[in-house]
């Protein structure tokens, strides 16, 4: 525990403050002391999240979930005040290490206690989902090793189940090497799964002291979570196959957390590890109308998603200097569309409307061409040369869908959409800042050093992800009705 520091308040509630225990991406903790003597940790929202209205919607319905987490694996709630000046939120106080600081100070865990903390970090998940809860940023340093057991803390960032993936800044919450493939993709919302994809994720480290997808960088940590199998060499044979079920690609694959703790307990015998499904032939049928706007949308954004990732992994490509050429891909098929009987005026309001959104997407999916990234060379010079071209280009097509962007935001045809293009809006300037940090590193280092182009990798990585998000966000917006059909004769839109 650290001493309290100027600025830091002297009581929040009825708790004292005696000291600091930590800092997180939501707020401080504190470790507080109620007047009959019953210690806490109480946890302050950070100033920036407490004035934001829809962040206190979401913090005062998720502690109302939280008291329900029942359970010796985790830290119950004590208290808390979402409308207080600033928020809080008191949790008991557990008196003990880290898993990251045990591993760190001591080594693995033995077979026992690995089987041990592996229960106890099922129920623990089993007790939090079951009460409408996900934790989302399950690891090391938010398990602790107390006298009776490992405990899971830090429910500070857990959110309810289907919630937005965006914290209250529009940051992706989670830790790389123990987020889930949705997660760092933001395919969806946040769910069970991904807490357990985490939990296997963490029992490897717990087994080996590294996770299952170290590498140099966070690029390369998250290009290996995403396709990557995941490395368990080094684990007891009972826990890897653990692991190895929890960290499954596809979520629907994966087994609950009450199945893994039952398991464990030998109530019941775990089914052999499913294999990847084998695509299904493809069946002729008569189309069904559909939503042409709404579908387009999908489609480019989940292609711009593909690309920013590719990007990005290529980019790993030559910090790792793994000595294989870049990473290609080919983009995933676009379905035929439908035919769909639309009375909307192609000249209307509401087609332009809708082919500005189109073609804003044909923009991001232009990044496949336009964004190419460095292949593997060993050249500083021309690393240096590549990447400063590749990010270049990068900006420029993100600036042209911004610009798009802010006009569908102040020409939307209602406050909901304004709000949602609004939050689009917000993600790819995050991700153009990011970038041009990036692109100012590398410039600024001439000869390129291996620390300065990593942290460019880093900062086209931040970009990334933020796109992720702007995708995901981008597939959330539902236009109105009229709007939808628009699609179906907005040049923009069509195949």
């Amino acid at each position: 525990m650290d001493p309290l520091q100027a600025g830091d308040p002297d009581s929040v509630g009825r708790y004292r403050l005696l000291g600091r225990l930590g800092e997180g991406g939501m707020g401080r903790v504190y470790l507080g002391r109620t007047p009959e003597g019953r210690q806490a940790a109480v946890k302050v929202i950070r100033d920036d999240l407490a004035g934001d209205t829809g962040f206190r919607h979401r913090f005062r319905r998720e502690v109302a979930a939280a008291t329900a987490v029942a359970g010796m694996f985790t830290a119950r709630v004590l208290d808390a005040d979402p409308d207080g000046e600033p928020p809080w939120l008191a949790t008991q106080f557990v008196d003990g290490p880290s898993l990251r600081e045990v591993v760190a100070s001591h080594g693995p865990l033995d077979e026992p206690s690995l089987h041990r903390l592996t229960l106890g970090l099922a129920e623990a998940l089993s007790a939090i989902h079951a009460a409408g809860l996900v934790h989302r940023d399950l690891k090391p340093a938010n398990v602790l090793l107390a006298a009776d057991g490992a405990k899971v803390i830090d429910f500070g960032i857990a959110h309810t189940s289907g919630a937005t993936p965006l914290t209250g800044t529009g940051q992706m919450i989670g830790t790389p090497e123990y987020m889930s493939p949705e997660q760092v993709a933001g395919s969806g919302p946040p769910g069970p799964p991904g807490d357990v994809f985490s939990m296997g994720a963490t029992l490897c480290f717990a087994a080996t002291g590294r996770g299952p997808f170290a590498a140099g960088t966070s690029a390369a940590v998250l290009y290996r979570v995403l396709e990557a199998e995941p490395d368990l060499r080094g684990m007891p044979a009972g826990a890897a196959d653990v692991a190895r079920r929890c960290l499954v690609k596809d979520p629907a694959r994966r087994p609950t957390a009450p199945q893994v703790a039952m398991w464990l307990r030998g109530a019941a015998t775990p089914p052999p590890v499913p294999a990847p499904p084998v695509p299904a032939p493809p069946v002729s049928a008569q189309p069904v109308p559909a939503r042409p706007g709404r579908r387009r949308a999908v489609l480019t954004a989940g292609a711009a998603l593909g690309v920013v990732l590719l990007a990005g992994a290529t980019a790993l490509a030559v910090t790792a200097g793994s000595g294989r050429g870049p990473v290609t891909t080919t983009p995933p098929p676009t379905p035929p569309t439908p035919a769909v009987v639309s009375d909307v005026d192609p000249d209307s309001p509401e087609a332009r409307y809708v082919d500005r959104l189109c073609t804003s997407g044909d923009l991001l999916v232009s990044l496949s061409e336009s964004a190419t990234t460095p292949s593997v060379t060993g050249d500083p010079a021309v690393a240096r040369q590549e990447y400063l071209a590749s990010v270049g280009r990068t900006v420029n097509v993100v600036d042209a869908a911004l610009a798009d962007y802010r006009v569908l935001q102040a020409d939307a045809p209602t406050p909901e959409v304004a709000a949602g293009f609004g939050l689009v809006v917000d993600e790819f300037t995050a991700a153009r800042a990011s970038l041009v940090e990036g692109q100012a590193i590398v410039e600024a280092a001439d000869p390129l050093t291996v620390e300065a182009y990593g942290q460019g990798v880093d900062r086209f990585t931040d970009a990334t992800r933020n796109l992720a998000l702007a995708a995901t966000l981008v597939q959330e917006i539902e236009l109105p009705p009229r709007y939808q059909e628009a699609g179906a004769v907005a040049a923009g839109c069509q195949d």
